[in-house]
C-alpha cells in the first residue's frame, strides 16, 4: 500500500498554490521550534511546536480515501479559547443539523468542551464536547431531544511513520518549494485502521455508557475507514434503524467533499469536509455494544492439537 501527503499544516497539497515547509531552526545547539497557526482551532500547530511534520491528513494512493492523522483536524476542542472559528461552528452546526433536525440555527447550538466523566476517584475521561439545544423539543412521540456526548475520531495514526517522515525531510530540503514532490507516493506507509478503533473502544464504552445513565445518547463522528472497519463487521439487518425512533447511538461519517472542484486553489486553501449520508447510523446504544462483543464465533479448534507438559513433555489433545 501508499500513501500521499493530502494537507501539510491545512494546506491540501493538490493545488498549484506552493506550500512552504516549515523548517526548524538551530540556534547554538538548541532547536527553535515554529509556532504556526493551526488553521482548525484557535491556536498555534501542536505538531509544529515539539517539532514534528505538520501532516494534517493523508490519502490512500489507490483509492483516494483521506485518512486524518492529527487529532485536530477534524473538529478540535479547546476550552481555554473561548470561541469557536468558522471551521468548528461548521462542523458542529451539521452535526447538531443532523441530530436535532435540519431547521436548528447556530444560536440554538449550545456545547460545552472537554467536558470531565466522573467514573472513578482517579479517572482522567472527558467528553471532546457535550452537545445540547437551546429549547429542547418533543420531535416524536417516541423521540425526544436529549443532551448528546459528542466524540471525534477522524483517524488515527500509519504504519511506517519513519519513512512517511522521510519523505517529507526530502521535500523540505529543496531549495523552492514542490508540491509535486510532496504528493509523490510514500510506500508501505498504510492507515492502521485496527488501531485506532482499539484505542477508542474504551473510551466509547465508558462515556456512552455514563451518557445512557444520565439520560443522554452518544454520537461518534467517525472517518469513512473507521465507519466502514465496524460496519463490515455487522451482519445486515441486526441493528434497528431507530432514525425516527428513540435512537440512542449515532455513528455520523465525515468525508472529504468534492462537490465544489475550484475549491482546491481558494482559500482557506484546506480540504473540506462534509457528513456522508450513505454512512450515517441511527440505532440503539445497547445493540450496537452487544453486536461489538458477540463477533466471534466458536473455534473447533481451539483447544485441540499439540500441548506441553511442565516436564516439557509433548501431549496430544483431541
Amino acid at each position: 500500500m501508499a500513501v500521499v501527503v493530502a494537507e501539510y499544516l491545512g494546506q491540501r497539497t493538490d493545488t498549484s498554490r506552493q506550500i512552504e515547509p516549515i523548517r526548524i531552526s538551530k540556534t547554538r545547539g538548541s532547536e527553535e521550534k515554529p509556532t504556526k497557526q493551526c488553521p482548525f482551532k484557535n491556536s498555534h500547530c501542536d505538531k509544529a511546536k515539539r517539532g514534528d511534520k505538520p501532516v494534517c491528513s493523508i490519502r490512500d494512493s489507490e483509492t483516494g480515501k483521506l485518512w486524518v492523522v492529527c487529532e485536530h483536524r477534524l473538529c478540535a476542542t479547546n476550552p481555554k479559547h473561548s470561541n469557536l472559528n468558522e471551521h468548528q461552528v461548521s462542523i458542529l452546526h451539521s452535526i447538531a443539523k443532523l441530530i436535532f433536525g435540519s431547521a436548528i440555527p447556530t444560536q440554538d447550538v449550545l456545547v460545552k468542551r472537554e467536558v470531565p466523566i466522573k467514573v472513578t476517584e482517579d479517572s482522567d475521561y472527558s467528553a471532546d464536547y457535550v452537545m445540547w439545544r437551546r429549547n429542547p423539543q418533543q420531535t416524536s412521540p417516541f423521540n425526544p431531544d436529549r443532551a448528546v456526548v459528542l466524540e471525534m475520531q477522524g483517524g488515527g495514526e500509519t504504519t511506517n511513520t519513519g519513512d512517511l517522515t522521510t519523505h517529507i525531510d526530502n521535500w523540505e530540503l529543496v531549495g523552492k518549494a514542490n508540491n509535486g514532490l510532496l504528493c509523490q507516493p510514500v510506500m508501505k506507509v498504510a492507515p492502521l485502521v485496527t488501531n485506532a478503533w482499539r484505542r477508542q473502544q474504551e473510551q466509547f464504552l465508558v462515556k456512552g455508557n455514563v451518557a445512557m445513565l444520565t439520560g443522554g445518547r452518544m454520537v461518534f463522528c467517525v472517518g469513512s475507514m473507521i465507519y466502514d472497519y465496524l460496519t463490515q463487521r455487522f451482519r445486515e439487518g441486526i441493528l434497528a434503524d431507530l432514525r425516527e425512533a428513540n435512537w440512542t447511538l449515532a455513528l455520523i461519517t465525515f468525508e472529504e467533499d468534492t462537490s465544489n472542484p475550484s475549491r482546491p486553489d481558494c482559500a482557506p486553501y484546506s480540504i473540506p469536509l462534509r457528513i456522508d449520508p450513505r454512512r450515517t447510523l441511527f440505532t440503539n446504544y445497547a445493540s450496537f455494544v452487544q453486536v461489538l462483543t458477540n463477533q466471534a464465533s466458536p473455534s473447533a479448534s481451539l483447544f485441540i492439537g499439540e500441548y506441553m507438559d511442565l516436564t516439557n513433555q509433548g501431549v496430544t489433545a483431541r
